[in-house]
Order: structure tokens, then C-alpha cells, then sequence
């Protein structure tokens, strides 16, 4: 069946994404069987994922231009003021604001400045309009946190290499957005209707998303790279080569599951499964710090860097 997602323009998951996927029968099938039917539902032609607000992504154009005015991002960000709202909310997070009060917008931004201004409006579009899910909302907002710590971690992975931040960051809060994807499908049901059990699902949720995840950000019309990194996130290998973007996303989640930011568990049985999901096997972890030339000394430099990052986040 076809099924809109987000029903109407007040709802706070509205978005106009559309899929294809019977889910009636989800129980009957075998793990293989679920995982192809995900995929397929994700790979085609009649899907089209929730829609990021176009302020967001007219915003991430203009933040490219150095000379742009406060002035201009301010009247963009006025045309949507959920966004808006967002984006001054996270700036005024401990990690942006340190001990700087934010109490307007253009505090945000003179504070963002333009560099960390594209990561905050990237975050904030998808806090309002993809990481929403009335079905599975616990699993949304662990899935929320696990993204955004990720992205952090990328950008101090990035650190030591030729990397850029500002990318490892886009593709460090991008890379499980699959699963969001995935949870919003099957958790759009028919008024009436209980949303399915995720337990027996996870083993083909996890091994369909990051496909899932590609698919969405190519269809957002998000730089190849980023595409690339969130297929290859668990894989680091693409054709052969290792990609560096997917090996610093590959790294940074791995040292998020260190904290205590992995999604499959945190001690609350609301967000908690019993099977293993998104992780990655310790062979392409090596591989990774290969590719990116981080020996022993950097990765601790990385670990006591999230560390701080961590602490300031629960302050």
C-alpha cells in the first residue's frame, strides 16, 4: 500500500515522504525476506523521504557565501519559525554557548558564525521534521542523540586528518538516518492500528539501513560524499578503496558505543534491544584507522576530546 507520511501540515512530523511496503504480513517473513523488502521499499521509484524544510536547505546554500549578511539569514529563517526555534535552541546548548548567553537570533549566529551555522541548521531540520515518530518515539529520540553525538565525534576525528569538519560533521549526524527512515515506515499506520513489535525486526532494520540512509540523502540532493559515507559507514570500503568520509563516521561511532551513546542500549528497556545492532566488526575498524593514518596516540587524543565533549553535554 501507499502511504503518505505526515498527515497533515500541523502535525509535527509532517513532511510528504511517500512509500510503498505492505506491512501486514511483516511477521511472517524471514529475516533475509524482511531485510530485501525494506531495501526495495527504500530503492523505489514511489518512495520520497520526508521533506527537510526548504529554509534548511536554502540556508545550508547561502551559508556558503562568506560575504552574506546576518540580516539575509535572519529574514530566511523568519519564513519558518519551527526551524528557527530549533536552531536557536541547540545554539544555546552548552557545547555552542559555553558561558555566552544566547538570547536572539542574532546572537545565535554571531556566535554560530557561518562554518558551524550549517551543521546547527542540518541538526535542526532533522530534529523537526525525521527524527519524529508517535509509534516509536524513545527509539527516535536515543536515535536523535546517537546521531548528534556522532557528528560531534566526527568533526574531533577530523581533526587529525586532512578531513574537513564541517563534512565529517554532516556526514557523522546523517549516517544512521536510515533507521529513522525505516522506523517512520513502519510506524505509519492506519488510525486504529498498533504500530509492529520492533524486537523481532531489529536484525532486518540494522542490516537494511544503511542503505535506507543512502537512499534518503541522495534524494535530499546531499553531496555525493555524504551519500557515499552513509551507505559505507559499517563498510569504510567502496569498490575497493577506503573511503575517508565513511572511515571518520566508522570511527566516531565506534567510540560513541565507548560512551555509552550507542543506540541499541542505555539501561532503559524503552530503548534497550536484546540483539546486537549498528556496530561494526573490529577488522574495519583497523581499516579505517589505516586509511585515515590514526595510530594509538591520536585515538586517545580523540577519546579525551569526547570525553570533555560529553562532560560539557551533561553540564
Amino acid at each position: 500500500m501507499t502511504t503518505r507520511l505526515g498527515r497533515k501540515p500541523t502535525d509535527p512530523d509532517y513532511g510528504l515522504g511517500e512509500h510503498t511496503i505492505d506491512l501486514d504480513d511483516l511477521g511472517l517473513l524471514g529475516e533475509q525476506e524482511l531485510t530485501d523488502r525494506l531495501v526495495r521499499a527504500f530503492e523505489s521509484k514511489n518512495y520520497k523521504p520526508p521533506r527537510l524544510p526548504s529554509v534548511a536547505m536554502e540556508l545550508m546554500a547561502l551559508a556558503q557565501n562568506p560575504d552574506v549578511e546576518f540580516d539575509e539569514i535572519e529574514r530566511l529563517l523568519e519564513r519558518d519559525p519551527m526551524l528557527a526555534g530549533e536552531v536557536l535552541s541547540l545554539a544555546r546548548s552548552a557545547f555552542y554557548s559555553r558561558s555566552r548567553p544566547v538570547d536572539s537570533m542574532r546572537a545565535a549566529l554571531v556566535l554560530l558564525g557561518l562554518r558551524k551555522l550549517q551543521d546547527v541548521v542540518m541538526q535542526a531540520a532533522l530534529n523537526v521534521r525525521v527524527f519524529r515518530s508517535p509509534a516509536y518515539q524513545p527509539w527516535m529520540e536515543r536515535l536523535r542523540a546517537h546521531c548528534r553525538a556522532t557528528a560531534h565525534l566526527a568533526r574531533l576525528v577530523a581533526l587529525h586528518t586532512p578531513i574537513s569538519e564541517e563534512q565529517a560533521f554532516l556526514c557523522g549526524l546523517m549516517h544512521d538516518v536510515g533507521f529513522a527512515g525505516i522506523l517512520l515506515v513502519l510506524g505509519d499506520v492506519e488510525r486504529g492500528k498498533q504500530a509492529p513489535d520492533l524486537e523481532p525486526l531489529w536484525p532486518s532494520i540494522d542490516a537494511a539501513h544503511a542503505r535506507a540512509g543512502a537512499r534518503m540523502v541522495e534524494l535530499w540532493g546531499l553531496p555525493p560524499d555524504v551519500h557515499l559515507a552513509v551507505g559505507a559507514h559499517h563498510l569504510v570500503r567502496i569498490d575497493g578503496f577506503e573511503h575517508p568520509l565513511a572511515a571518520t563516521v566508522c570511527l566516531a561511532e565506534s567510540l560513541c558505543g565507548e560512551l555509552g551513546l550507542a543506540i541499541g542500549a542505555d539501561g532503559r528497556a524503552e530503548r534497550a534491544t536484546t540483539v546486537p545492532i549498528d556496530r561494526t566488526n573490529d577488522a574495519t575498524l583497523a581499516i579505517a584507522r589505516e586509511a585515515l593514518g590514526l595510530g594509538d596516540a591520536a585515538l586517545d587524543e580523540v577519546r579525551e576530546a569526547a570525553r570533555r565533549w560529553l562532560a560539557s553535554e551533561s553540564a
